[in-house]
């Protein structure tokens, strides 16, 4: 009977030990995370403004799988859980179908909305570019694949996607 108190005891201990570094970890993104400031669309189609909406939500989306893949990365990936993998792959693949849905989003804008992007100095190729060097879908097999490190190459594109969303909050006056 004593030994099931030790056990229960130390899975407890356990428990409190990986929740209490969970927490640290949670405050230390959210100390480095930077407050996001208002959209300014006012002066773009609702086409554009909508795909400025949906550029920022897919950079902030794209923050978590970043930290996961450094986490995956940085500890043992033989001892991952099947279902830990499997989770991860899940992730992949849907930060893979999120690009691929932006893509199609800047694809199918009218003329004159892709004019805008344009004057702007802005395409969907450099995310393309990405993609098909991933092969249209980030894999767990290349998590040190060429061009670095998986981490490193979704923050390129997290910060094209930044580079897109400031520019088109740009208005082009000098005085309002």
């Amino acid at each position: 009977m004593g030994y099931l108190f030790l056990i229960v005891a130390g899975w407890a201990t356990y428990g409190i030990y990986r929740m209490l570094r969970t927490g640290r970890e949670n405050q230390r993104y959210l100390i480095e995370s930077r407050e996001e400031v208002p959209l300014q669309t006012d002066h773009l189609s609702p086409a554009v403004a909508r795909l400025v909406r949906d550029t920022r939500l897919l950079r902030i989306s794209l923050e978590a799988p970043v930290r996961q893949i450094r986490e995956l990365l940085i500890g043992d990936l033989d001892t991952a859980s099947a279902e830990d993998l499997d989770a991860f792959d899940n992730m992949l693949m849907t930060v893979s179908r999120q690009l691929g849905e932006w893509l199609q989003t800047v694809d199918r804008l009218p003329e004159g909305d892709a004019a805008v992007l344009a004057d702007q100095g802005l395409s969907g190729e450099p995310i393309r570019n990405a993609m098909i060097r991933e092969g249209w879908s980030f894999d767990r097999k290349h998590l040190r694949g060429p061009g670095g490190p998986m981490d490193r190459r979704l923050a390129q594109i997290i910060a094209e996607l930044q580079r897109f969303e400031t520019l088109l909050q740009n208005t082009g006056r000098v005085y309002r």
